[in-house]
Order: C-alpha cells, then sequence, then structure tokens
C-alpha cells in the first residue's frame, strides 16, 4: 500500500479504529491507537516504535508506553476484530485454522524468549512463539486471536519470571501449545461472533485425542491432519466391556479387546493399500500461482482414543497428482457426517495454506514481526494491533474485489 493508497483509504480506517475506541480508556490512548495502526499500514521498512511515531508525528517515549505499559483491553479488541471479520468474511461452512509461528531474537529479555524450535525458522533458535487462530471462508481469511507460548523451562526460571523487563503477570502459569489452541477455540465459540462448521491444523495439534474430542464436543467437526503412525480401525475391532464380576468394589467399565478382535493399523498402512481407482481429483482453490489440485481417497474409520477405540470418522489422504504409491502423502482424520462431500472435506483439509499466507503477509506488510518491545503485555498489544491492521487491508481487498466483479469503479485492489 502506499501513501496515495493510504490517503483514499484514511477514512475508511478512521471509521474502523472507531469500532475499538471503548476498549481504550482514555481519549489519549484511543488516539495513540488510531497512530500505531496508521502507522502499520504505512509503507515503511521497519514497523517499530522509533519508525512509526517519526511517520506519524508521535512522541517516541508516549508510544512506547501505549504499546508496553498503558492498560488498555486487547482482549476486547480481539472480540470486536472477530465480529468484524464475521461480517466480512463470514458463512455458516467457515474454518477456523490453528498453527503457530516463530519470532526470531537477538535478545535474551523478552518474554518467553529462548533456544526453541520454530517451524517457521525450521530449526531450533532464540526466538519467540505464538500460537494463532486464522479465519478462512471462500469469502477470505485472516488471523483473527494469538497466545504468547511461555515454555515450562522459562517459566520456573526465577530470574526471568522476575524480570521487570519481561513483565509476565504471576497469575499466568505454563500452558502447552495445544492448551492455548483449545482456549482460543474455546473463546471463539463462546463470543460467537464467527460463524464457523470446521477446524483443521496441521498433525502437531491433530494427533491430540483430546483436541479432536474438545471440538467435538463444540458440535463443530474437524478434519486434522495426523502423522502416518495415527491408528484406527477399518471395521469394528469388536471390543467389549467385561461383565459384572459380583464382586465389591468399583465395576470395571473399560471396554477390552476380545481373542478375535482385530489390531489397529498406521493410517500411512491403509493409505499405501488403497486401490488405485479410490483416488479422486480435486482442484481445491484457485491460488495466485494457479488452481491447487490433488488426488484424494477417503474411508470410514474408527478412531483409537488414548489406546481405545473411539468414535467413527473419516480417514482422508492427498496426495499429488499423478503420484505413484510411494509418494509423499497427507493423512487427515475428521468427525464429519457420514453424508459430507469429499469435495468439502478436501477443500477444508487444504485451508492451511491461508494461515501460513497471513503469517507471511502480516509479516511483510503490517509488521508482525517487528516488534522490539520486551514486556509480555508488549508482545499482546503489538501482536492485535497487527492483527487489527490485517483484518482492515484484507476487509479492503475484498471490497475492491467485489466492485470489480460487478463492474463498479476502476482500477485494482491496493496491495494488501
Amino acid at each position: 500500500m502506499d501513501d496515495e493508497d493510504l490517503e483514499a483509504l484514511l477514512p475508511a480506517l478512521e471509521g474502523f479504529h472507531a469500532r475499538f475506541g471503548r476498549f481504550f480508556r482514555r481519549s489519549e490512548g484511543r488516539a495513540f491507537g488510531r497512530e500505531y495502526l496508521i502507522g502499520l499500514t504505512l509503507p515503511i521498512e521497519r514497523k517499530n516504535v522509533e519508525n512509526i511515531a517519526e511517520q506519524v508525528g508521535a512522541p517516541p517515549r508516549k508510544l512506547q508506553e501505549f504499546l508496553s505499559d498503558s492498560p488498555w483491553d486487547d482482549e476486547g479488541c480481539i472480540g470486536e476484530l472477530q465480529r468484524f471479520v464475521g461480517e466480512q468474511f463470514g458463512a455458516p461452512d467457515g474454518v477456523l485454522i490453528l498453527d503457530d509461528t516463530g519470532f526470531a531474537k537477538k535478545g535474551i529479555h523478552s518474554a518467553g524468549v529462548g533456544r526453541q524450535y520454530s517451524g517457521t525458522l525450521g530449526r531450533v533458535d532464540n526466538c519467540q512463539v505464538g500460537v494463532f487462530l486464522g479465519y478462512a471462508s471462500r469469502h477470505g481469511h485472516t488471523l483473527v486471536d494469538r497466545r504468547l507460548y511461555l515454555t515450562e523451562g522459562w517459566l520456573t526460571d526465577p530470574a526471568k519470571r522476575r524480570s521487570p523487563r519481561a513483565a509476565v503477570p504471576p497469575e499466568i502459569g505454563f500452558r502447552t501449545k495445544l492448551e492455548l489452541a483449545g482456549e482460543m477455540l474455546a473463546t471463539a465459540a463462546a463470543r460467537g461472533h464467527l460463524p464457523y462448521q470446521w477446524v483443521t491444523a496441521d498433525a502437531a495439534y491433530g494427533d491430540s485425542h483430546d483436541l479432536r474430542r474438545r471440538v467435538a464436543e463444540q458440535g463443530r467437526w474437524y478434519c486434522f491432519e495426523v502423522r502416518g503412525t495415527a491408528e484406527v480401525w477399518t471395521a469394528d475391532p469388536g471390543w467389549q466391556r467385561p461383565p459384572p464380576s459380583g464382586r465389591k468394589g468399583r465395576p470395571r467399565t473399560r471396554a477390552k479387546p476380545r481373542p478375535g478382535s482385530v489390531p489397529a493399523q498406521a493410517v500411512e498402512e491403509i493409505v499405501r493399500q488403497l486401490p488405485v481407482g479410490d483416488w479422486i481429483r480435486h482442484r481445491v482453490t484457485e491460488g495466485e500461482k494457479g488452481p491447487r489440485e490433488y488426488e484424494f481417497a477417503r474411508l470410514r474409520v474408527i478412531e483409537k482414543i488414548h489406546r481405545e477405540p473411539g468414535p467413527e470418522g473419516w480417514l482422508m489422504a492427498r496426495r499429488p497428482v499423478g503420484s505413484d504409491p510411494g509418494a509423499d502423502t497427507k493423512c487427515y482424520l475428521s468427525n464429519a457426517p457420514a453424508t459430507i462431500a469429499l469435495a468439502e472435506m478436501a477443500w477444508v483439509g487444504c485451508l492451511r495454506w491461508t494461515i501460513e499466507e497471513d503469517f507471511e503477509l502480516a509479516k511483510g506488510e503490517v509488521g508482525l514481526d517487528h516488534y522490539e518491545v520486551t514486556k509480555y503485555r508488549g508482545w499482546y498489544h503489538h501482536i492485535t494491533m497487527s492483527l487489527m491492521a490485517l483484518a482492515f487491508l484484507k476487509s479492503v481487498q475484498h471490497e475492491w474485489g467485489k466492485k470489480r466483479s460487478t463492474g463498479v469503479g476502476a482500477g485494482g485492489a491496493p496491495a494488501a
């Protein structure tokens, strides 16, 4: 987005920012929020506090205090952001996407920073890691929530835990990435601003039996990627609950395999044995680099949950078009009903690219990873403002796309 684009969109940006006004306690905070939001959309190379302050004419120290110390309600802003995204991109078959991304750091004072694995960096490095929630529908996609992951080792280090430069609140305890993901799903469901039916994620999240169960208990369908070693049954394994023993004490209720019960199989082994005729070619979306097409196959299975037979569902596999039997294959488990079309399930399973694209766009265009704050609150404030800026630019793209498709207006959409 260049200066001319921003000038043309400034009235819309003012209106967008006004939606969040009640979450800033004072008029000064609202003013700094407006200036920071504008700064994140400007075409400057590095969107840290100093550069933004210079561009928008704000006092750098005051803007830093707004970001790191001011007690404005970032969680309220996320709720309003989800309302806005629901209005702009909402659809009954919307999809929530879970993923995490790393933020490389050189220093040692930021909340949660340390040597840890980052899939974004592809290695163990000194970084912070955030767990994010994305929303996608046939109308568009963007990021809608965030959690900072603090490792257990970091939290149990007294010097780091009490560091004023990190300023992590004393009530914050250790939570796994899966727990942070589940928390965001529960909050989104409770707010009710985002219409959705599906949840998807890669195997780092999809392998969790408890996360899959949590989505099902919310009345939603998941289509989670799982590792090839995940086990299922292709037919009723024939387990049975033991009859009452007549003895005193707690009765045995866990089902047990019978002598003739078939063992569970790894999904990669099942997929490898599928007949050639079971694979169907589907175009799942039109991307900037052309159509995304894959071959899919699926069958009904019984999931293995904590070493026991679980619910019946789908095993779906995806591979590149024209692959040989030894090609790299992605496997998914889904609790969608037996009547769901393969085309819809394939579309959902392949939507992880949207959150990856949103990470790339947010880091490149709205400074998601440009922050230099070290405090826990500062991380949440900056990331929240970046998500707001991203959603605004995405909505502009969407509106320009609708006008262009109906022949209204001229020119293309401003680059978001």
